[in-house]
């Protein structure tokens, strides 16, 4: 086989490459898969799939990681070089190669031109936000199809919007949709939980979630997009077909909606307190109850 013949590099191929990296880096830096496990607030069973290559580390994770592990120059360039070549923005939006409906084009498109997302959802945790492993499972587990597979890099591949400071995301979810959550599997609801409470740590990500005896609650769920450059916000709602795009009239109805939600919502300090209360009791082994 000639050079010119080989194929190129897989997202799966350089998440590999760069895992050999990571995981050589903590071993010579002295440490174990927990120090890097309470390092980045991830479960140890995900360390441990980000050092085989087998799902993604954020941006700001990896930062942290060749920060603790004290990384010379040289091999940190080639970390994030092979970082970024996994979440190259020419592997995101490619609607045919990743099978996007057509309804959901004119979402992504929208989504990545928005100043701010504001996200309410009333009984699950937002695609967004949702950890890789809380993925795999909500799209049947590790024997993913071929068609479920190309759903769930996009899902992946989204999250990079999380790397644009100037953009700014609000989920707001039910207190429901966080014990439907506490519902799963252990290892699923600890990944997914330390996922929420690394997110709550970026500046431009803010998570509230509203309690049960809030007086407000709506219905159905929906997520608003708003322009910076002085253009009308514009917002939609899934249905079993697709999704309702805001009208004129509905989206100063979705934007009622918000600013209620917003009033009864726990504030972003005191969600963050819950996440981590339900994290604790997951990880102790407390958890009869939550």
């Amino acid at each position: 086989m000639t050079v010119d013949d080989r194929q190129p590099p897989t997202d799966q191929t350089v998440r590999r490459d760069l895992g050999e990296l990571l995981t050589a880096a903590r071993k010579n830096a002295g440490k174990r898969q927990v120090d890097i496990q309470r390092l980045i607030g991830k479960s140890q069973s995900t360390v441990t799939k980000i050092e085989h290559g087998t799902t993604s580390i954020s941006h700001e994770d990896l930062g942290l990681w060749i920060t603790d592990c004290a990384v010379e120059s040289r091999l940190s360039e080639k970390m994030w070089m092979l970082w970024s070549r996994a979440n190259a923005p020419r592997r995101v939006w490619s609607g045919e190669r990743i099978g996007t409906p057509e309804w959901f084009v004119k979402v992504l498109a929208t989504e990545t031109r928005a100043a701010e997302v504001h996200s309410w959802t009333g009984e699950r945790i937002p695609g967004l936000i949702q950890s890789e492993a809380y993925m795999y499972d909500q799209f049947g587990g590790t024997g993913l199809s071929m068609e479920v597979s190309p759903r769930f890099t996009q899902r992946v591949k989204r999250q990079e919007l999380f790397n644009h400071p100037a953009k700014g995301f609000v989920f707001v979810i039910s207190e429901a949709a966080l014990d439907r959550l506490c519902a799963q599997k252990d290892d699923i609801i600890e990944d997914q939980l330390g996922h929420m409470l690394a997110l709550t740590r970026r500046a431009n990500v803010t998570i509230r979630y509203v309690p049960y005896r809030a007086a407000a609650y709506v219905d159905p769920d929906f997520i608003i997009f708003r322009r910076a450059d002085h253009g009308k916000d514009i917002g939609y709602s899934e249905n079993s077909a697709g999704i309702d795009w805001s009208t004129r009239r509905s989206i100063k109805t979705y934007a009622k909606a918000w600013d209620a939600l917003l009033d009864t919502a726990a504030t972003a300090d005191e969600t963050r307190s819950e996440l981590h209360r339900r994290f604790q009791r997951r990880r102790s082994g407390d958890h009869d109850r939550e």
